[in-house]
């Protein structure tokens, strides 16, 4: 059983190696979680050639939720922006705070902007997970006002990122492009430090891609329309990209930490904090004072196997090991064309077969992250006796992890309502609103994901639209909650944030929490009772649809298929993000739509998908619901899913339905699926007048009309 917490900030080459490791050797005791800003993290050796157009998105970046799911590793997508270590606990930006026994840091640099002018008008290259976006930018927003024919843009920096990137830019931008590149450098020659004949092979390489290069370029301020240099000279610029003067994140200076003057944290011969003995960094972020290297990713790769041992070791309370890492390596340089330099020592040499040579081994390093097996399952390590656990009320959580955690959340001041978190009962009192019919429904499920604070905000918002599909507007909701099996330190922290995101979509759609029960067992489960009320004459049906009324569904399909692979480690992280993005829109914004308009007929479209929910919609009525296949929606990456086979398992029990429909001979398995996919926080499915569907779609820009009800056919619903 796990009792202790290892937080991974980042995911840099060091972490991405560290969770393979961790995935074939867990530390016995331990749950690691990764929390990073993106769920897609590029590998640097790579950049130059994906701006080339060398390569394809998905062939340089690394899939961190893939990753974590195959590993067995907790991911959360977050951005972390303080860290208290004396309480041990990490800032995350629009969540609760993450605690932790050990963290380490491997988030990579920043651009260092501090020169005047450098924050507002240069694109930092530093972190390099977004600086692709923002070439995709540049190149998409180029000025077609300009009354001259050439733009200007420069690369200040003439290391091996800049003279890479900006020969990268000209490949991709070709020798007939309007745009004129600049290389801008404060010394006499470019890559400093390197054997004169890689220099050499740079420097031909720059005139051949007709490159200006301007040595003895001190910057001393970046200007809208170029930049300026500390003799007063000037450089006329349409756009600056800052490749050059890298720092640390912002939140480290103010984390007590120590850090270096370039804002790094100072770690010893341990990749240990020199002030902090439980926090640990690598990568980029990291500053080995006892032995400084350059910034680059040959060192965070080289520098996993002693992070995954010092960690090892750290947790058993053993002594560490020293990191020793060599000072000669192979290093290749792309010189944009599909040509590369490479020199270890005195060996230097450059063409074509360098370049093969380096995409081999760039692409041997992305196969470790992309050619995925089974995902590893979590299991008691050698030795360990598996722990007993009570059933029955021997299995609730502890009455101190339930009042700390209850203690912080904020109380219901709704009219009417005696909540059991201020009165210590065992459940509410609600005085219902005379008048008014009470509605109660409730709805659950296991996890689908470590991130709680998420998943409690989706299960928050799958339980409430089924009130708001009655036309009800939600009072009060109950909770009972089952965590998996953990030491009782983890269990505070995970019942913590799960609350916390319980509380916050109960909060934002002005619904009172009203208490609840907790319990733990092998998987973690939640369920919320809604209570809502609404007028008895205006309550909404799933029945009562009229011919002629337009269908309209609210939210896109595709969790089901989503989640399906996600639990595979197979769903791709864009897949992954639109599936949270939809699940975390609660349908209140649609039922006030609704509110304003006269439906015949509303469900919400869950568990059955959408076409078990229309079917109950139609009914025993003498109607049939035709559905326009094209223009159902589908989330991002979900038809590719269903393509490749995957399925909710519910999927065999939805088949059924289709023998309830006409036109699926000419319909492909895809759409098939796609029409029973399971939905988690699905969309509401509207029968509304014709007259009134275009106000509705208007004020609901994810909402789109996908059918209409006529009168009986040969079958209750028809596909074309």
């Amino acid at each position: 059983m796990f009792d202790r917490d290892l937080v991974l900030v980042g995911g840099g080459h060091a972490h991405a190696l560290l969770i393979r490791q961790l995935a074939m050797k867990p530390i016995p005791g331990v749950r690691v979680t990764l929390v990073s800003e993106s769920t897609l993290t590029p590998y640097s050796g790579m950049l130059p050639g994906l701006v080339a157009g060398h390569y394809q998105v998905d062939e340089v970046h690394i899939d961190l939720n893939r990753l974590c799911r195959w590993a067995g590793i907790r991911f959360i997508q977050g951005r972390v922006t303080g860290l208290n270590a004396a309480a041990k606990t990490l800032f995350v930006q629009d969540q609760p705070e993450l605690s932790y026994d050990k963290v380490c840091f491997d988030t990579g640099s920043t651009p260092d902007l501090s020169l005047p002018g450098a924050r507002s008008f240069a694109v930092g290259v530093k972190p390099v997970s977004r600086f692709y976006a923002k070439w995709q930018h540049l190149l998409d927003t180029r000025d077609p006002q300009r009354t001259d024919d050439t733009q200007h843009w420069g690369v200040v920096g003439a290391g091996a990122g800049g003279v890479e990137l900006v020969l990268a830019m000209a490949h991709r931008l070709g020798p007939d492009s309007d745009i004129q590149l600049h290389l801008i450098y404060p010394g006499d020659t470019i890559l400093s430090g390197y054997p004169w004949r890689s220099i050499r092979a740079a420097e031909q390489a720059l005139q051949r891609h007709s490159v200006h290069c301007h040595s003895n370029f001190l910057v001393s301020a970046v200007k809208k329309d170029g930049l300026v240099a500390v003799n007063g000279n000037a450089l006329s610029l349409d756009q600056t990209v800052w490749c050059t003067g890298a720092a640390g994140p912002d939140f480290l200076a103010r984390s007590g930490l120590d850090i270096t003057p370039g804002g790094f944290i100072a770690v010893n011969r341990f990749l240990q904090s020199t002030s902090q003995p439980d926090v640990f960094a690598a990568g980029d972020v990291a500053s080995m004072v006892f032995d400084p290297r350059p910034k680059a990713g040959v060192y965070a790769v080289r520098q996993a196997p002693f992070l995954y041992e010092n960690l090892r070791r750290a947790f058993a309370s053993q002594p560490m090991k020293p990191v020793r890492l060599q000072r000669r390596f192979l290093s290749l340089l792309s010189l944009g064309d599909r040509r590369a330099v490479g020199h270890r020592g005195l060996f230097v040499a450059s063409g074509q077969w360098v370049w093969r040579w380096k995409d081999r081994i760039d692409r041997a390093f992305m196969d470790k992250f992309q050619t995925l097996g089974a995902p590893v399952m979590m299991a008691a390590m050698p030795g360990e006796a598996a722990d007993m656990h009570c059933a029955g009320c021997g299995s609730k959580l502890g009455p101190a992890i339930l009042h700390d955690t209850l203690s912080t959340l904020p109380r219901s001041d709704r009219p009417g309502l005696t909540p059991a978190l201020d009165t210590a009962e065992d459940a509410s009192l609600w005085q219902p609103t005379p008048g008014l019919a009470q509605v109660q429904s409730l709805d659950g499920f296991r996890s689908f994901s470590d991130d709680l604070y998420r998943f409690g905000q989706v299960c928050v918002n799958h339980a409430l639209s089924d009130l708001y599909a009655m036309g009800a507007q939600p009072v009060s909701a109950q909770v009972w909650i089952n965590l998996a099996h953990a030491h009782p330190r983890l269990h505070k922290a995970d019942f913590r944030r799960l609350m916390q995101g319980i509380h916050r979509a109960l909060s934002d759609q002005q619904v009172a929490l009203a208490g609840g029960h907790s319990t733990e067992g092998a998987e973690t489960h939640v369920a919320v009772v809604a209570n809502g009320e609404v007028d008895p004459a205006r309550a909404w049906r799933k029945a009562g649809a009229q011919p002629g009324d337009v269908l309209i569904l609210t939210k896109a399909l595709g969790t089901g298929v989503i989640w399906a692979a996600d639990a595979e480690a197979r769903a791709p992280a864009e897949a992954i993000t639109a599936a949270w993005n939809s699940m975390l829109i609660s349908q209140k914004t649609a039922w006030e739509a609704l509110r304003n308009l006269n439906p015949h007929a509303v469900t919400d479209v869950t568990g059955f998908g959408l076409l078990g929910h229309l079917l109950e919609m139609v009914g025993t009525e003498d109607l049939s619901a035709y559905l326009i296949l094209n223009a159902i929606p589908a989330l991002t990456g979900a038809r590719d899913l269903l393509e490749r086979g995957y399925r909710s398992s519910l999927h065999p029990q939805l088949l059924p339905y289709t023998l309830e429909c006409s036109g699926l001979e000419s319909v492909s398995e895809t759409d098939i699926a796609l029409l029973i996919d399971p939905q988690t926080s699905g969309g509401l499915l509207v029968a509304l007048p014709p007259n009134q569907a275009d106000s509705l779609l208007s004020q609901l820009p994810d909402a789109r009309a996908v059918g209409h009800i006529a009168r009986r056919s040969d079958k209750k619903v028809v596909v074309g």
